[in-house]
């Protein structure tokens, strides 16, 4: 049997992916919830992460992670430039669409494991 306290963690579990699978372009799968954590950790730490470093980051095939790449891509969620130095060098960052979308994950999660106790 659960506590009291397990009840309402699995609670706010259950509603945190609810809101994932309506905000967070993520399509209900872990690969590309990994890519988007990858690539919101590097912003917010104020990294840069490579195409290459993005596709080693996740313990998927490249197949799985091109699809999910280029979706993120392809809307708007994710943009590429390139190194200043050496144009063959591309790197990943997320556009304010993704930032914004993040915060709001990030207050979302605050707002529910904070009214627990």
């Amino acid at each position: 049997m659960f506590s009291q306290t397990h009840n309402l963690l699995i609670d706010s579990i259950f509603s945190l992916r609810g809101w994932c699978r309506e905000n967070l372009p993520t399509e209900n799968s872990l690969i590309a919830y990994d890519i988007v954590l990858i690539l919101a950790i590097h912003n917010y730490s104020k990294s840069t992460i490579t195409v290459k470093q993005l596709f080693s980051s996740v313990p998927y095939s490249y197949t799985a992670i091109r699809k999910h790449y280029q979706r993120l891509l392809a809307d708007d969620w994710i943009e590429l430039y390139s190194d200043t130095v050496d144009k063959r060098i591309k790197f990943v960052r997320p556009t304010t669409k993704f930032v914004s979308t993040m915060n709001q994950y990030a207050e979302t999660i605050n707002d529910l494991f904070n009214h627990q106790t």
